[in-house]
């Protein structure tokens, strides 16, 4: 089938899809500027244009993506994609058959209800109810946990997700960190909530947060960014990214600040996946201007939710980490202000304590341990207040901390 790549009513792009594979891409030249950010290469803009297309579905690391997909009677993540025309509540890009007459007014999933359930099973949303849509936005929603888009009795855009394991540890690393920025109160976050949710017909704990993206407005990943503009070989992925955002409307400081203070937050919580698809900028659809950072999101993958070792004293400053570099501690050297977290206001050991118990695969004593970690990283950010480095090597060789990648 033909298929136009479009931005809310504008054609970008025309490509043939047939068996998982994109055959041709025609641009529109005229609308070049609209194109969705596309990763740096020798391999022409075509090539490239059609590669960002078939990577916009589902990741098929997704956790029991291939048992959604034959419960859908789908062939493939990106069949499912297409078949849902590639619609997001993240950005206004969309897949329209050519000559089917759809607009994006009558398509989008900003304005035009959808069929949920509140269940992470992809086929429990098959129903078409009346007055709503066919057509749903999780075809296209990125990230291995399984997760989906519903519509709460407000009309709220929620996203709702799981945990990647038998615990709930995940969801409630969320509801700390989202505790930790409201009593901050300094940068824009997504508040989560837990919740029950179903999952393979058992009832769990998961969590949501509200769309922090409208009609509007869209999200744009730090990684799009990054991976679209030619490096300097003087500078780092960390700076051209700021100064990126930068050249396209936001204040640089402010950006610096932000930055700053989630390298700090996430330090706190031991958060080791804040890779550049986790934060990024809201830009305007219309202009395209960068207006803010999104708010923070995805602070899950923190206080050792993935093991059963849990890391003690200066041990918890050798912690690899996926991000702008390989271990936590030398994310610290980026940040200028560390002031920029008040320790005063950070839950107590207590409350995290208390957190925790809602997770009732871990015993007492990891749960003890997860706060004795929490505790002592915020003796850390107290040193790091207070003039010492803790990210130095000599700081490092002196309580025989070694990074090594190879590990």
């Amino acid at each position: 089938m033909v298929y136009f790549l479009m931005h809310e009513n504008a054609k970008l792009a025309l490509f043939d899809y047939e068996s998982r594979r994109i055959d041709a891409v025609v641009i529109n030249n005229h609308a070049k500027n609209l194109l969705p950010f596309l990763k740096r290469s020798s391999k022409s803009l075509e090539y490239r244009l059609a590669d960002w297309i078939l990577n916009r579905g589902i990741p098929v690391t997704r956790q029991g993506i291939q048992k959604d997909l034959s419960a859908l009677k789908e062939k493939s993540v990106v069949d499912y994609m297409i078949s849902n025309l590639g619609l997001s509540l993240t950005d206004h890009y969309w897949i329209c058959p050519k000559d089917s007459g759809y607009c994006w007014e009558n398509v989008n999933l900003y304005e035009n209800n959808f069929t949920y359930t509140y269940s992470l099973d992809l086929k429990d949303d098959l129903k078409s109810i009346a007055g709503k849509t066919s057509f749903v936005p999780s075809a296209s929603l990125k990230g291995d946990l399984r997760k989906k888009w519903i519509i709460d009795k407000d009309g709220v855009r929620r996203l709702v997700k799981g945990n990647s394991n038998h615990t709930c540890r995940q969801s409630l690393c969320e509801v700390l960190a989202a505790e930790i920025h409201k009593r901050q109160g300094r940068f824009a976050y997504t508040p989560y909530r837990l919740i029950q949710i179903s999952s393979d017909g058992q009832e769990i704990i998961g969590c949501d947060c509200p769309n922090f993206t409208d009609i509007h407005t869209e999200f744009i990943s730090a990684i799009d960014i990054v991976n679209s503009i030619k490096k300097s070989n003087a500078s780092n992925y960390y700076e051209e990214y700021i100064e990126y955002c930068g050249q396209h409307g936001m204040d640089r400081d402010s950006l610096r600040d932000f930055m700053e203070y989630q390298i700090l937050t996430d330090f706190v919580i031991t958060n080791t996946d804040r890779h550049l698809n986790n934060f990024g900028v809201i830009r305007d659809s219309k202009t395209l201007r960068f207006l803010k950072p999104a708010p923070i999101f995805d602070s899950g993958n923190g206080m050792f939710y993935n093991t059963g070792r849990i890391k003690t004293g200066y041990e918890l400053l050798n912690i690899k980490v996926n991000s702008f570099r390989s271990f936590e501690v030398e994310l610290l050297r980026y940040v200028s202000n560390p002031e920029a977290i008040d320790l005063s206001r950070l839950p107590s050991a207590d409350e995290v304590y208390r957190l925790f118990q809602r997770d009732l695969t871990s015993t007492e004593d990891t749960i003890g341990k997860l706060v004795n970690a929490y505790q002592k990283k915020i003796e850390f950010l107290y040193e790091l207040q207070h003039g010492v480095k803790i990210y130095s090597h000599d700081y490092l060789s002196k309580h025989n901390v070694k990074l090594d990648k190879r590990e």
